[in-house]
């Protein structure tokens, strides 16, 4: 297997599944990129930009598992965003289709277009980058489209949608991982309303890889799948970090805290909340995982637990080496 972005949360994971079942595993790796999160592990690794030529790296692969993407809740690094999630998308699908090889594309439950809060997503619901919010949902759409034409023309693969990806071995501390360090440690002491559904990534990982042997048996092809968890009520979640007291902002309040965040974010200053996260919460969305359920065992994690794993393997990995 070639799979690209394997630093990356889901990617280390993901390797380490597909090792476990005895795949050989190529990890194509960012020049410039630490490859503590591989550490251990026996993959092959290749430092390549997915945006070159890598065909020599295809000839003797199975399937590419494309999940390397810049994920961006701001509107900086805007052309990167682009010039990676969409331009080298096409190139790798591109040297997929060159050779017939099958082509597993991680995309993103935000490339689907935005509905009435609340409301329940399937995988028939309509991809379309004029009708989402943010570079990174836009950039996903465009790239998603992309795979799905491909499949149309014959290529073999699947897609898959994951939410919000969380849990232990993250390695370079998402945004949501930060939220979760700050709540614990007192830092943070603020919180928001509204909800997300996240899903821990040893679920994710497990079910991209039953998914692909389902694709190798020829039970699947040509498909798409959404990776859901559970619904994450951020006025709670303090608690789940065992932080106390705090206080739940109102609406109005966590807009304005969030074009705050933005200018900081601008400035170079982490913050937690920006608007396109306060977006996605006040709609609240759910994300039906009933099609990936009929082809697979899944059984996710609950919030808590993955709360509890991703503090515990925080306590015993240095993820700031990486």
């Amino acid at each position: 297997m070639l799979v690209t972005g394997a630093t990356g949360h889901l990617g280390n994971v993901l390797c380490k599944v597909l090792l476990e079942r005895g795949y050989g595993v190529k990890a194509l790796i960012e020049p410039g990129t630490s490859t503590l999160p591989l550490e251990g592990l026996a993959t092959e690794n290749v430092f390549r930009d997915i945006r070159d030529d890598f065909k020599d790296l295809t000839a003797d692969v199975d399937a590419i598992i494309h999940l390397a993407s810049v994920i961006s809740i701001t509107p900086k690094n805007k052309k990167r965003v682009y010039s990676v999630n969409v331009e080298g998308t096409k190139n790798i699908l591109n040297q997929a289709k060159s050779r017939g090889c099958p082509f597993i594309y991680a995309s993103s439950v935000h490339v689907f277009v935005d509905k009435a809060p609340g409301s329940v997503y399937t995988e028939d619901d309509e991809i379309n980058e004029e009708k989402v919010h943010g570079h990174y949902a836009k950039s996903k759409a465009i790239a998603t489209k992309l795979v799905l034409d491909a499949f149309r023309q014959g290529l073999d693969g699947f897609v898959f949608f994951p939410t919000g990806i969380h849990g232990p071995f993250d390695y370079r501390l998402s945004h949501f991982s930060r939220v979760l360090i700050n709540f614990k440690s007192g830092k943070l002491r603020y919180t928001v309303p509204g909800s997300f559904d996240f899903v821990d990534v040893r679920d994710c990982a497990k079910a991209v890889a039953d998914l692909l042997e389902l694709l190798f048996s020829g039970k699947i092809n040509k498909d798409s799948f959404i990776i859901s968890g559970w619904m994450v009520d951020f006025s709670k979640l303090p608690i789940l970090c065992g932080s106390k007291p705090f206080k739940v902002l109102s609406w109005s309040a966590a807009e304005i805290f969030s074009y705050v965040g933005l200018i900081l974010n601008t400035l170079g200053i982490d913050t937690e909340f920006v608007p396109y996260a306060i977006h996605n919460l006040k709609m609240a969305y759910r994300y039906s995982r009933k099609k990936l359920e009929s082809f697979v065992s899944y059984s996710p994690r609950t919030v808590q637990e993955s709360i509890n794993d991703f503090f515990t393997w925080l306590e015993s990995a240095n993820p700031m080496r990486n």
